[in-house]
């Protein structure tokens, strides 16, 4: 009997169990799934299986706050009317100084890259467009990294676009003379400039024959990616055009003996950093030369020096003009007045009348010849509207004064 009851009671609790599993088996089936449709809205908000798998961080756009809305034409040196091609031209020669190959530095390394930026960006009508109303593009990051490092782009296009000079600049390089912009303090005190020599260097691919060999009729051949047309038929589901051939330029042949670096040019743009000493006391039309390090030529620029609103030099002497109220005037002082060099304390005396000249030596311009004087005339400047104040004290200081004495033919 007691073998029965535990008999039984085992098959009690393996029914149990098998119910429960069976209960629990039908629950899962029974679980309320999330309605997609037709609510719309929560069904966007609803984030997506496969975003809820993969948590990878998401490359997020640079904000670039705080930096003014023409950075990227800072960056370049050109203001905001310049053209594709004067942008193209400015990064190229930016380029060659910071590119990473040249320069193995973490510093020139991140203004080559912010050198990039502004070029894809620039470049672009589309976002240049929007850069210059909102300051900034949508979604930058990727925008740059699509667009990559502008220096593998095709050399064809490098060399139309910047690497080729017009013909005004082509024989400016071939005469190797050049303008230079200087302060007047920078030629007056002098200077060191550091600056992109541009200059005409022979091609490596052709070696300067490409031009010689393009006109002549051997090596010719019919286009093959055209088949002699110059013209690329591009046909679509919705239209289809016909586009000059990007291989033979719409001529329906090419030649063999030509030259892709160059474009049967025979020479192509060369850069080099010169250094350049300005000596002290230049001034507007001086010539400075400097040697080319590559070609070993002798390139002469000009010296452009504009007027300055303070300082006017007369020879090695410099003028100015030291402003005083009447109170300085006439009880005179010492007064600090910025210099050529340094800034310069003036002895006022007491009682000191307008246009009053101030002479300190040796504080003119320095050359070889010796230095020259600084010329300081005194101006007393009579004020147009006075308080109730001023003009008490002007009507008690006019009360006291003596008459001034005027000479009178009479009184010879």
């Amino acid at each position: 009997m007691p073998l029965r009851l535990k008999h039984n009671k085992a098959q009690a609790q393996a029914g149990n169990i098998s119910q429960w599993k069976r209960l629990i088996s039908q629950y899962q089936f029974r679980t309320k799934k999330e309605v997609y449709y037709p609510d719309r809205s929560s069904e966007i908000k609803r984030p997506t299986l496969m975003a809820t798998k993969q948590s990878l961080p998401v490359a997020r756009p640079q904000q670039q706050r705080g930096l003014p809305k023409d950075y990227y034409y800072k960056v370049l040196g050109v203001n905001r009317l310049a053209s594709v091609q004067q942008i193209r031209s400015a990064f190229y020669a930016l380029a060659k100084r910071y590119h990473p190959d040249s320069m193995h530095s973490e510093e020139k390394l991140k203004h080559f890259q912010e050198l990039s930026n502004a070029y894809n960006i620039l470049t672009d009508e589309t976002k240049r467009l929007e850069y210059d109303q909102l300051g900034g593009i949508k979604d930058e990051q990727a925008f740059l990294e699509q667009a990559g490092n502008p220096m593998h782009m095709d050399m064809s296009l490098k060399l139309d676009d910047a690497g080729v000079p017009s013909q005004e600049e082509i024989q400016k390089l071939t005469s190797s003379e050049f303008d230079l912009p200087l302060t007047f303090v920078e030629a007056t005190v002098g200077c060191k400039k550091r600056l992109d020599l541009r200059y005409l260097l022979k091609c490596d691919s052709c070696k300067g024959k490409s031009q010689l060999m393009a006109n002549r009729d051997v090596g010719k051949e019919p286009c093959r990616r055209c088949n002699g047309t110059g013209k690329v038929t591009t046909k679509t589901v919705t239209y289809t055009a016909v586009n000059t051939c990007s291989q033979c330029k719409g001529k329906r042949y090419i030649n063999r003996n030509d030259c892709d670096t160059c474009h049967n040019r025979g020479y192509v743009l060369g850069n080099v950093e010169v250094l350049i000493t300005v000596p002290a006391g230049s001034k507007a039309g001086d010539v400075v030369s400097v040697d080319n390090p590559n070609t070993r030529q002798r390139v002469n620029y000009h010296l452009q020096v504009p007027t300055n609103d303070y300082f006017r030099r007369v020879g090695n002497d410099i003028h100015t003009d030291k402003y005083l109220n009447i109170s300085d005037a006439i009880l005179g002082g010492t007064f600090s007045v910025p210099g050529l060099y340094e800034n310069v304390d003036v002895r006022v005396e007491a009682g000191t009348q307008s246009h009053t000249k101030v002479v300190l030596k040796n504080k003119g311009v320095r050359t070889r010849e010796g230095a020259g004087n600084h010329i300081i005339t005194l101006k007393v400047r009579i004020p147009c509207n006075l308080s109730v104040k001023q003009r008490q004290l002007v009507l008690a200081l006019a009360q006291a004064e003596e008459p001034v004495f005027e000479f009178h033919k009479s009184n010879v």
